[in-house]
Order: C-alpha cells, then sequence, then structure tokens
C-alpha cells in the first residue's frame, strides 16, 4: 500500500468520524485513532501537556512499531477520542511535529523514520504519521508487538518466533525431509492420486508428475528419485514411524475409555482416510432427513463442517512440537472436539477467524492439501464451517486458544429440518445474500431482539458497514423489519416471527426497555429527540415521555443536550454507550 492511499484510507476513516461513528468503529487494521498521553486528567477531563512531551512520545513510539511490523503498514491519527463521534471526538494533538519525528526514531530500535503531517480538522489541530512497512521488526521500548485486527499486541515466545518467520517467508513444511519419493507408501500415492483426480477431473501420468504438481519436490524434479519437502513426507511416507500424528476416539463423553479407535503416525493421507472413514461410519453416522419435498441423508454434524475441523488441524498445527499429536474427540454421536498442537498463528485471534486472511502456519502444507482438494482455498473455509452449523440449527462453532493448542468445538444433534428448508428458499430466493452473516442475523434474533448492525459486525467478525448491508438485504427480502424508519435496529418480519416462533428463546420484558430501543433507534437518524417526539415515537402522553426519558437519563442511556429543563428539554445517546441489543425480548 502506498504512502498516497494509506493517506486516503486514513482520510476516509477521519471523514466518518467527523460524520458521527464512533473513532473505534472506524478503526482498522491500517487506520488507529490515538489521543496524546497526559491529555487526560482526573475525571477524564482534557488538559494540555508540553509540545515536547516525553511520555506521549514514548507511547507513540510504541504505536509506531506495532504498525511498522504489520505488512502494509498504516497510519496513526493523533489528537482524537477514539470512544466516541462527530466534532466532540476532535480534542487536538499538542505535540510538536518536528520533535515527535525525532524522537520516534531515536526511541524506535532500529532507528525508524516516520511523516508526520499536521492537519487541520473542524478547527482542530490533529497530526497524521504515516507508517509505512517496515523492512525489519522494529522495537520500541523494548518491545515487539504487531497489529491484530485493530488492537496492538505485544509478542513474546512462540508467537513471536512465529511472527519472525512468517515476516522472513520461513515456512517449515517447505523444507528438505531427507525422504525420497521412493519412501512413499503405496497406500498414500494411491490415496493423492484419488484426491487429485477427483478435484482436478483427470489424473497425473506418474507418482513423479503427481508430487510435481503438489509442489512438495526439493529442487526441480529431475532426478528420478527426488528429496521431498516436509509437506510431502508427512502426507506419503512414514515420517517418525514412533510419534502418532492423529488420535480419533468414540467416547460416550470425554475423558471416558473410548468405544472405538484409530490412530497412527504419518504418512498423513493415510491416517486421515482412517479416521474419516470412523467418523462418518459408526462415529456420526447418516440418517435419512426430509427437507422440505426432499430427502437428504445427513448427519449430526454436518459433513463440510466435521471435515473442515479435521484438515484444519492437520494443516495449521505446529510439527515442531514432536511430542504432541492431534486428537479428535467424537463425543456420544453428537458432538466433535477436536484439539491441535500450537496455539493460534502469529496476528491471528479468535474473534477474527471468520474474516481474517488465511495464514497458514504450513504454505507447503496447506497448498498441497487444496491441490488434492482436501482444503478449500484461502479464506473461505472458517466461514462455511459456522454457516453449515448455524443453518442446521446448532450453535456456532466455538474456536479457541487453550494451553498451547487450538480447540475447535462442534455441538452437533439432530439437524433442524425447517431452519434448513428456510435457509435453503432464501438461498434460492436471494443469491447475493452473504451465507454466514445472514445465519447469524437470523438465528441471534431468535434469542434476543432488537439486532443493531454494531452487534452483527462483533458476532460475524466484520464492519458494520458490510453488517449493515446484510441487514438492509434482509429487510428488502421480506425477513426482517426496522424498529424505527432509518434506525439501525431490525427484527425479524412478522410473517418470519410466526413461522420460527416456537424457537424464539425471549422472554417478557418490561416496557421501559422496549421504550429504551425504541428512543436508540430514533437516535440512529436523529441527533436528539425531546418531549414530544418520544410521545409520537412511544404512543404515550408528554408527561410519561418525560418521565421515561428522565429514567432512561438515569441509566444512562442518554443525557440531555444542555442544562435546559422542563418540556424543551432535548436528549442525545450517550457517546460512550456500547451496548448493542437487549438481552432477551420480545417485539
Amino acid at each position: 500500500m502506498s504512502a498516497h492511499r494509506r493517506r486516503n484510507v486514513a482520510l476516509a476513516a477521519l471523514a466518518a468520524v467527523a460524520a458521527g461513528t464512533r473513532a473505534c468503529d472506524a478503526e482498522t487494521e491500517q487506520v488507529d485513532f490515538k489521543e496524546e498521553l497526559g491529555t487526560r486528567g482526573r475525571g477524564g477531563a482534557h488538559q494540555s501537556i508540553p509540545p515536547t512531551h516525553e511520555p506521549a512520545a514514548q507511547a507513540l513510539a510504541e504505536e509506531v512499531g506495532c504498525l511498522a511490523n504489520s505488512l502494509l503498514g498504516g497510519v496513526l491519527i493523533i489528537g482524537v477520542d477514539d470512544r466516541i463521534g462527530g466534532s466532540d471526538a476532535l480534542v487536538g494533538a499538542q505535540s510538536d511535529a518536528a520533535w515527535l519525528k525525532a524522537r520516534v526514531h531515536a526511541l524506535t530500535s532500529p532507528h525508524y523514520t516516520v511523516d508526520i503531517e499536521e492537519l487541520i480538522t473542524d478547527g482542530t489541530r490533529l497530526l497524521l504519521i504515516d507508517v509505512p512497512p517496515a523492512l525489519e521488526e522494529i522495537r520500541a521500548g523494548g518491545k515487539l508487538r504487531a497489529r491484530v485486527g485493530s488492537s496492538c499486541e505485544e509478542l513474546s515466545g512462540d508467537r513471536a518466533r512465529e511472527f519472525l518467520e512468517r515476516r522472513r517467508g520461513y515456512d517449515w513444511s517447505a523444507e528438505p525431509s531427507g525422504s525420497r519419493l521412493s519412501h512413499a507408501t503405496s497406500a498414500a500415492l494411491a490415496s493423492a492420486r484419488v484426491k487429485y483426480q477427483s478435484a482436478k477431473g483427470v489424473a497425473p501420468a506418474s507418482d513423479l508428475e503427481l508430487v510435481r504438481r503438489l509442489g512438495v519436490l526439493i529442487g526441480d524434479g529431475s532426478e528420478t528419485d527426488p528429496e521431498l519437502t516436509q509437506a510431502g513426507a508427512l502426507l506419503l511416507t512414514p515420517l517418525d514411524p514412533g510419534l502418532e500424528q492423529l488420535v480419533v476416539l468414540d467416547v460416550l463423553s470425554e475423558g471416558r475409555p473410548s468405544r472405538h479407535s484409530v490412530r497412527g503416525p504419518a504418512p498423513l493421507l493415510e491416517i486421515f482416510d482412517e479416521a474419516w472413514a470412523q467418523l462418518t461410519g459408526s462415529s456420526f453416522p447418516e440418517t435419512v432427513t426430509v427437507i422440505g419435498a426432499g430427502r437428504r441423508l445427513m448427519r449430526a454434524i454436518p459433513d463440510y463442517a466435521l471435515r473442515e475441523a479435521i484438515v484444519n488441524a492437520i494443516m495449521h498445527r505446529d510439527y515442531r512440537l514432536a511430542r504432541s499429536s492431534i486428537t479428535v474427540h467424537a463425543i456420544n454421536g453428537m458432538h466433535l472436539k477436536v484439539r491441535s498442537p500450537g496455539g493460534f498463528v502469529s496476528g491471528l485471534r479468535a474473534d477474527r477467524l471468520i474474516t481474517a486472511p488465511s495464514t497458514p502456519r504450513n504454505p507447503a502444507l496447506a497448498s498441497a492439501m487444496r491441490v488434492l482438494g482436501l482444503a478449500e482455498r484461502e479464506g473461505v473455509g472458517i466461514d462455511i464451517m459456522y454457516e453449515q452449523m448455524l443453518r442446521a440449527g446448532h450453535p456456532a462453532p466455538s474456536i479457541t486458544e487453550s494451553g498451547g493448542e487450538v480447540v475447535v468445538t462442534l455441538l452437533g444433534g439432530r439437524p433442524d429440518v425447517e431452519l434448513l428448508a428456510y435457509f435453503d428458499e432464501l438461498a434460492a430466493r436471494d443469491q447475493s445474500l452473504d451465507g454466514v452473516r445472514t445465519a447469524m442475523a437470523i438465528t441471534e434474533l431468535f434469542s434476543a431482539t432488537p439486532l443493531r448492525s454494531e452487534r452483527l459486525a462483533s458476532i460475524a467478525q466484520c464492519t458494520r458497514v458490510e453488517a449493515e448491508q446484510t441487514l438492509i438485504a434482509l429487510e428488502a427480502a421480506g425477513e426482517l423489519r426496522r424498529l424505527v424508519r432509518s434506525g439501525r435496529a431490525y427484527t425479524l418480519a412478522d410473517p418470519t416471527r410466526e413461522r420460527f416462533h416456537p424457537r424464539l428463546r425471549y422472554t417478557p420484558r418490561r416496557s421501559l426497555d422496549q421504550h429504551s430501543d425504541l428512543v436508540r433507534a430514533f437516535l440512529d437518524s436523529h441527533p436528539q429527540i425531546g418531549r414530544e417526539d418520544a410521545a409520537s415515537l412511544l404512543g404515550v402522553v408528554e408527561n410519561s415521555a418525560s418521565r421515561i426519558l428522565a429514567e432512561l437519563t438515569r441509566q444512562g442511556v442518554i443525557e440531555p443536550v444542555s442544562n435546559a429543563r422542563g418540556p424543551r428539554v432535548r436528549y442525545r445517546l450517550v457517546a460512550t454507550s456500547t451496548s448493542t441489543h437487549a438481552p432477551n425480548g420480545v417485539d
């Protein structure tokens, strides 16, 4: 990303804040809003600092180092309160630009140079610090930090090692293994050939051509018995025969002795085929399910989600933890838990898994598995897993990091045939709808209402703009309606609500909670609300409207615009309010 493009992206984010978007919602991996350290006094009041305030420079140097370590770099916009939006968020920058540039250079190791631009926005002085991606790792205050989503995190231990390896283009799975093509087992080669032909429509002419197309050769492949990469050796040869790579346990409950098991070392293709036969055979057998006018064979866990959980573990585990293995628990024919050695890849977080670009720990291994059709193209596996589970009426997958392992839990059961039929009908009617965000929006509204774009953005791990687009599309499709015209609060449309009424998990709510929803929805498209507005909106007399507004003020939902009292007082949404939906509700 060029400096010009970075600046344009930053200015667009700043314009969104000036128009009312909270700064924290406008932040991205490339744009970060900051206040200078020391500009907040007791009680949060804004105060002056010297233009050469050293604590401010030290804190900003760490933020610069964080952005410099990202792949695209970014821009720090200094002088913005990231908790609020509108002109009130522009609190101003006080540091001297030339002095700050020199201090950032001195406080980073190796010394790193940035460009700092003074910008006047709505009469307020801001600083734009352009941070291009560094050619080497930048530390400030002795810390190695990297941008993860819209925040910066300090890296240490394995995460620091993986971060440095990724920046330097190191891929363990592409390293020489010492194993030759002649070491590959006939069963593994046969498995690879069948999978390749199924994925590509034609089988390679020879074993040599097969491994060449998988990209697992060392050298140009001109040798008759070439050396394989670590990825090739793992997939095709009995590499480290004393080490179990994959263990599948069919159990009544986790911790109890297994009823059936599959376990073994490399080659991974052989042990995967055995594991898949076990999982799709006795562990999660198919049953005939009637959906609409058709009949389908289905499992307690959808095939796609089942396969993706196993394949992801194989692709992304840390194979340098040689005494560990991938462990799969198939629990009572209903649930699946997969533990994969090695935590999340550096730069990846649990709350960004759906939309984050694919960053495999073992790129060469991942590439070979994609060629074989075992893995999806980059960046679409996890979101489809979520979609498939939700469409079947199951909880969303749980993907967490625990004790140096990635743990994937799928809670399955009998598929919800009515819900499956509904999503099939919806997809057939409007193929432009985003599958995973649509499934999340509808199923979220089964448990809580109304749904706002910021809440959907949080659970779907997307931007608020993308979430709003999904909600607008579902409204256009007749599945949702807005609480208030031009508002951002949505609930199920009447036909959809009636169709799924038995599935709604709402509890009766107080009238005040419903009034709060309507007032917040009104303030989505109006800067203020007064007594007359509230009376018309809520269908109550003006005295009752005054009491409701006073109670919402006491609860911290809204606040008076000024010190006015009586009938003319007007209210606005509390800027720091982060509530996205009511915990329970009926509409």
